[in-house]
């Protein structure tokens, strides 16, 4: 997958189009990995890996793992990790809502969405449903896609907004709720069964969610910036798969990992904040003969970069950045750090990084929360909790985060791809 810039960027966009749920943009990450010559793996199979194998495995259909295996079996791992989810709604068991002729849809709010943004845009709904499989144990899980203009969430008129209720986030149980029709005679599973070909009967659960119609997009008068859903994260997940499929092989293992949840705090089995991850790399540690103290030095030996957006300086809102560290789009990634470490970044993590990105002309930026706001947290604290791995978090600037719609810049996604593939082949 060596491709040009242009390429590069284009890809992306197609990636963040065809990733309408983290079941998907996992899928599509595997699919990127198979193509690229990577081998699969069953989590609950015995391993027998060989050194510059190429591997990957899928986590509970939305945590995706790809590795190379180092020709040094003692040597740490190099890590990037990320995330596969975004914020948005989550359609409630028992969905249909049937009032005053409308048909709507009883949806939960996943993670932390600016609401506003959902509204009055062309909707639809996507994720995964489980059908009847050969044993109750063995459903049959099948990604679902309703590839059209399905429902939207209508804003109220500023006519009826009182002045006190203008501003106001919108209320998720009462304000929020999408409109999929007019009359009585809806239900969610028929129109389930008809898009997948399957009987309804067969149906036994789902997770499915809503996505925005739009599609990703250049833009800015020379097309400095993307825009679209979704960035938050999976621009970190296209540049960490672009980076390992062209990075040499090394002495370390190189793995990338986009785990599941992150948006709503990581504990799940596909989550960062599970044993899964550690028993992976325990795994690929045994499968090359090593012993647990072996693989414990492993540990010890090995980094990780956790890759997740961050916060651009906004021209409209410049009060709410660092007097001394502002983020500018299309100047180089950041790397987050935070007092109360929300973020993993210490100055062992800065320094590695630094050096790495001097010897390859990068420039970094630095983001600190102002010391009045509280800021976000991501998934390398967690990990350097749960596995001793040191951990360092760095983003591209963006605006609009957590927006249905997101603004990043393109100059800076190169440039990430560039360090994270110097970081994989670093000594």
């Amino acid at each position: 997958m060596i491709l040009n810039d242009k390429e590069i960027m284009d890809d992306l966009l197609g990636f963040l189009d065809k990733s309408v749920s983290m079941y998907h943009s996992t899928l599509n990450s595997a699919e990127i990995l198979k193509n690229a010559g990577f081998e699969k793996l069953e989590l609950a199979e015995k391993w027998n890996l060989k050194k510059q194998g190429k591997y990957y495995l899928v986590v509970n259909d939305s945590t995706i793992i790809g590795f190379v295996i180092g020709n040094d079996e003692k040597s740490g791992f190099k890590i990037i990790g990320a995330h596969t989810d975004s914020p948005g709604f989550k359609i409630k068991s028992n969905p249909v809502i049937k009032q005053f002729g409308y048909l709507q849809l009883n949806t939960e709010v996943y993670g932390g969405p600016i609401l506003q943004s959902w509204f009055d845009r062309p909707l639809s709904i996507s994720g995964r449903v489980f059908v009847k499989g050969q044993t109750s144990h063995t459903p049959e899980v099948k990604l679902l896609n309703i590839d059209k203009n399905l429902l939207t969430i209508p804003s109220l008129a500023i006519h009826m907004t009182g002045a006190d209720e203008r501003g106001k986030v919108p209320n998720a149980q009462t304000q929020a709720l999408p409109v999929i029709g007019l009359g009585e005679d809806f239900e969610l599973d028929e129109l389930i069964a008809q898009e997948l070909n399957v009987n309804i009967d067969d149906i036994l659960s789902h997770d499915l969610f809503l996505y925005s119609r739009e599609k990703a997009t250049f833009l800015g008068v020379n097309g400095e910036f993307y825009q679209s859903g979704k960035i938050d994260n999976l621009g970190m997940i296209h540049a960490g798969l672009v980076s390992i499929i062209n990075a040499e092989a090394s002495d370390s293992t190189q793995i990338f990992v986009g785990f599941d949840n992150e948006e709503i705090g990581s504990s799940t089995q596909q989550g960062a904040a599970s044993a899964m991850f550690k028993d992976v790399l325990k795994k690929i540690s045994l499968s090359q003969g090593n012993d647990e103290q072996d693989f414990i030095n492993q540990i010890y030996k090995s980094y990780m970069i956790s890759a997740d957006q961050a916060h651009a300086i906004h021209p409209n809102y410049i009060s709410k950045s660092d007097p001394t560290n502002r983020p500018k789009l299309n100047e180089g990634p950041v790397i987050k750090d935070s007092a109360r470490k929300s973020y993993a970044t210490d100055s062992f993590g800065r320094a590695v990084l630094f050096d790495i990105a001097k010897n390859n002309g990068i420039e970094l930026q630095m983001f600190h929360n102002r010391s009045d706001l509280r800021g976000g947290s991501t998934i390398g604290a967690i990990i350097e909790t749960n596995t001793g791995i040191r951990n360092i978090d760095i983003g591209n600037p963006m605006l609009a985060m957590h927006s249905i719609s997101e603004m990043a810049g393109t100059k800076d996604q190169l440039l990430m791809i560039k360090l994270m593939k110097a970081f994989y082949e670093s000594k």
